[in-house]
């Protein structure tokens, strides 16, 4: 089980339903109704703010790879 999984199994029902939403949006790179910032120092890595959890991921092409998602707090430090 990786990081996402663990983290989405920690939450709950209605949070994780609209995170899954958020996720698959991601994928597909619909991302018109999110609220999206580049992360200063990369070319093609974003985040994407959903309350207080934060989903980093990449655009390559016309597809969204997931990094990591975290609460706010820890999103960030690495």
């Amino acid at each position: 089980m990786d990081k996402i999984q663990k983290f989405l199994l920690k939450l709950n029902t209605a949070n994780r339903i609209t995170l899954l939403e958020a996720l698959n949006d991601v994928k597909a790179l619909n991302l018109e109704k999110y609220d999206i910032k580049q992360l200063q120092g990369f070319r093609s890595i974003f985040r994407l703010r959903k309350g207080k959890i934060r989903i980093i991921f990449r655009k390559d092409g016309d597809i969204g790879t997931l990094l990591d998602i975290s609460y706010r707090k820890d999103a960030y430090r690495k």
